[in-house]
C-alpha cells in the first residue's frame, strides 16, 4: 500500500459537508477518499511525516548562543 503525508495540519471541507482534521505528522493511504479529494495537500515525501510534538524536543536541535543567568562561559581568544 502506498502512503502519503499531509504537508500541513489543516481542516478540510469534505464533499458531504463534513470537515476532516488532517494533522501534520500522520500518514494516509494514497487511495483514501480524503487524499483523493485534496491531492495537493499531500506528498509522498516522508519528510512531511515527521512531526515534533513538543517545543522541548525541538530545542534539542538548537544551539544556545548565550549563557543563562548565573552560567559562566569560557572564552578562547586567538
Amino acid at each position: 500500500m502506498r502512503v502519503v503525508y499531509p504537508k500541513a495540519s489543516v481542516m478540510l471541507a469534505m464533499p458531504d459537508g463534513s470537515s476532516m482534521h488532517v494533522p501534520l505528522g500522520t500518514h494516509w493511504a494514497a487511495d483514501d477518499p480524503v487524499v483523493l479529494a485534496y491531492p495537493d495537500m499531500f506528498s509522498d515525501n516522508p519528510r512531511h511525516g515527521v512531526f515534533r510534538h513538543t517545543a522541548e524536543s525541538m530545542a534539542d536541535d538548537v544551539e544556545q548562543a548565550t549563557a543563562v543567568p548565573g552560567e559562566k562561559r569560557s572564552v578562547r581568544r586567538g
